[in-house]
């Protein structure tokens, strides 16, 4: 009998008990900040445009495949509205197979991605699958709306944690600019008119020339170039005149053009000359350039770069007929005379006077360094190198340096190794 009115007493007292219940999808509960959904982009407000730079380091990582980013240069840089060269053009995440795993989030080194901790992170049922193809647009839609109000990293909750044990300072808040703050700052803005992001720096002034002076003339290939770019350009022409020299053959003009421009150093070996600032003189070409341009070759129709071009196009075309094994039309032969192909030769083409005349100037200029010459100083500094190396090897291995090995260090003015710098 006890226990039936304990029972009974244990019935009567849910009457009095709140309900656990909601009436979902009308009322929701409050999510945890850590709660886990899926990945989203976020929007920097300072800036007014996403954390994203298209760097793929969270497409490489994910386990599944299911991202894909496409990076473009940021037209905001020049502006002087963002310090991000580079910018997502592209993104898209493939709910259907994302597993939520949180490693993209872990490995963005820009804040740019973050697990959806709001409703709008889970509510993403639909008829088709294909409908969970979420491209940039609707990954950027929580962030920029201002519903992902709490963008949370679990990483920001170890190092939190880490620091109050330790008695440390605080860490710093992350995702600061995508934060409902930011946004409210960057409506104050656009409400003042001074834009929807921050000017950071003066934009670019691009170069602008005269016509009227005859030092500013139209730019050329290499105007406005950066120092870096520059370099490489002539890292490139070095390698590839250093290569036709090592086969004993003959430095096109459009290098020796590349080369003075960018002024190497291997410019005045193979010329005998210094390297100009100014384009390559009309006496170093195969076809006499326009008169009207003497600081560019931009608008020349005889420039290094468009005899370069011609020749390429005529040896093309050439090769085309050859295929076909119909003969070379005439004007496509005079072409490549002109412009100094070596298929002209190929083709039983005999040099006229004026290419003859530009190769014997060309072989006088470079006597010093010529390739057909076996004292040059790159050849003599070649023959010391190698017989410097080949007396290292002999005293490693034991072996006594021959006198007449000696003699050729020292005719070549090197400097004959010793037992002690070998070891």
């Amino acid at each position: 009998m006890f226990g039936i009115l304990k029972g009974l007493a244990t019935t009567f007292s849910t009457f009095t008990r709140q309900p656990v219940t909601i009436e979902y999808p009308d009322e929701k509960r409050d999510l945890p900040e850590r709660q886990r959904s899926f990945p989203v982009l976020t929007w920097d407000f300072d800036h007014d445009e996403p954390f994203c730079t298209g760097c793929n380091i969270c497409v490489r990582n994910c386990p599944v495949d299911c991202m894909t980013a496409v990076m473009q240069d940021n037209p905001k840089h020049p502006e002087g509205t963002s310090d991000r060269r580079k910018i997502v053009d592209k993104f898209w995440i493939d709910y259907a197979r994302c597993m939520r795993c949180n490693i993209c989030v872990e490995v963005c080194p820009f804040e740019a991605i973050v697990m959806d901790n709001n409703w709008s992170g889970h509510e993403h049922s639909v008829f088709d699958r294909r409908d969970l193809h979420k491209d940039i647009e609707d990954l950027l839609a929580s962030s920029k709306s201002g519903e992902l109000s709490r963008p949370f990293r679990p990483l920001d909750s170890i190092n939190l944690n880490e620091a109050v044990a330790a008695g440390e300072e605080t860490p710093e808040a992350t995702f600061v600019a995508a934060m409902p703050k930011a946004r409210e700052e960057q409506i104050q803005r656009i409400e003042q008119g001074l834009g929807a992001a921050i000017q950071e720096r003066e934009p670019e002034v691009q170069t602008t020339t005269s016509a009227s002076s005859e030092s500013s003339a139209a730019e050329d290939d290499f105007a406005g170039l950066s120092e870096r770019k520059l370099r490489a350009r002539r890292m490139k022409a070095e390698r590839e005149a250093k290569a036709l020299l090592e086969k004993n053959e003959e430095v096109s003009q459009e290098l020796l053009y590349v080369l003075g421009r960018t002024e190497s150093t291997l410019y005045k070996e193979i010329t005998g000359e210094d390297a100009p600032t100014t384009p390559v003189s009309s006496s170093t070409t195969a076809v006499e350039p326009s008169p009207a341009s003497s600081n560019s070759d931009a608008g020349d129709p005889n420039s290094p770069r468009k005899i370069r071009a011609r020749r390429m196009r005529a040896e093309r075309t050439a090769r085309e007929h050859i295929e076909k094994s119909e003969e070379v039309p005439t004007e496509l032969m005079a072409i490549l005379r002109d412009t100094e192909s070596s298929m002209y030769a190929e083709l039983g083409g005999t040099e006229s006077p004026q290419v003859a005349e530009n190769k014997t100037s060309n072989a006088d200029n470079s006597t010093e360094n010529s390739e057909g010459n076996a004292n040059s100083p790159r050849k003599l500094r070649a023959r010391r190198m190698r017989a410097e190396k080949e007396a290292r090897e002999l005293l490693a291995q034991g072996e006594p340096i021959p006198e007449e090995l000696v003699e050729r260090i020292k005719s070549l003015d090197g400097t004959v190794p010793s037992a002690e710098s070998s070891t």
